[in-house]
């Protein structure tokens, strides 16, 4: 394979040592790049041209200048498995063992389990369940963590059993959040309110209901976040937007007719009131399920 081969299978970017090993000649590159044609963008690693690097180009310097075996991962795994996360450096992950410093835009990352590559868009990274796991032990907060986890699996972006399996290799330190959204996840929590709501009732010792149970009506089924079937008592979550147009507006009040002629009590909790509010949605809860209050603490 010839140079100009070499830089047209990397979107024109390479190492030089590739580049002369394929016949270009040192004298010329370096040429190239003192006058402005060609850049040095790592130790090591060029793009031929003179104007900046697009995403993909970002992504191949750093798999070029980590080395051979090396995958994207972290938050560039996670952009190219669709994760909503924000990418700030390309990171990378290379072999145990594998000693290459940070450079430039590029961290590197050294894998102490073995890697599993998958192929996104041409570009070698960790698999979706190793990347969700690598971003969210780095992440600080639980909330952080649980809409992170929730919106991927919700968007079948990430398998349960597989997080599940990540999860049980990760170390101790830094996954405490993910173990515990997992929990929710696991429990059937679908979005980052739905687990917020569980937290809080299991925090107020209220019954476990039935999490995205199906509710039979007269006019079809339905499906409500937490259900407490035998005193014919839902609970839904409402985030930001789910009343943004008209149309759904009134096709979410059929079905909350639908479900009250059904001879269910259906409580409905924005997002922000589980905040704001957490005792108040309790209250609420404890007059529809007719649990009584408990003792008061006494000193």
């Amino acid at each position: 394979m010839g140079w100009e081969a070499v830089l047209r299978q990397g979107e024109k970017v390479a190492r030089y040592a590739d580049l002369v090993d394929a016949g270009l000649s040192m004298s010329t590159l370096r040429s190239r790049v003192r006058s402005g044609r060609w850049q040095r963008v790592l130790p090591g690693v060029l793009v031929a041209h003179s104007g900046p690097m697009s995403a993909r180009q970002r992504w191949r310097a750093g798999l070029a200048y980590a080395g051979p075996g090396a995958v994207l991962s972290y938050r560039s795994a996670a952009h190219l498995h669709g994760l909503r996360i924000v990418e700030r450096d390309v990171e990378v992950t290379v072999p145990h063992g594998c000693r290459r410093p940070p450079s430039g835009f590029v961290v590197v990352h050294q894998a102490l389990v073995p890697v599993v590559c998958v192929v996104r868009v041409g570009l070698p990274c960790t698999d979706a369940a190793r990347t969700l796991v690598d971003v969210a032990c780095r992440l600080p907060l639980r909330g952080d963590v649980r809409a992170m986890v929730s919106d991927a699996v919700q968007r079948r972006l990430v398998d349960v059993d597989d997080l599940r399996a990540q999860v049980d290799s990760a170390p101790p330190n830094g996954s405490r959040w993910l173990r515990l959204t997992l929990d929710e996840v696991v429990a059937g929590a679908r979005s980052a309110g739905e687990a917020e709501f569980l937290q809080l009732i299991r925090r107020a010792r209220l019954p476990e209901p039935e999490w995205n149970a199906t509710v039979h009506t007269a006019s079809g089924s339905y499906v409500v976040d937490a259900l407490w079937r035998k005193q014919r008592v839902g609970g839904e979550v409402d985030g930001m937007a789910w009343h943004l147009d008209a149309a759904s507006w009134e096709q979410d009040l059929r079905r909350q007719n639908h479900i009250h002629a059904a001879g269910f009590t259906l409580l409905r909790f924005p997002v922000r009131r589980l905040r704001d509010d957490p005792l108040g949605v309790i209250d609420d809860l404890r007059a529809a399920l007719c649990v009584p209050q408990p003792p008061p603490h006494l000193p």
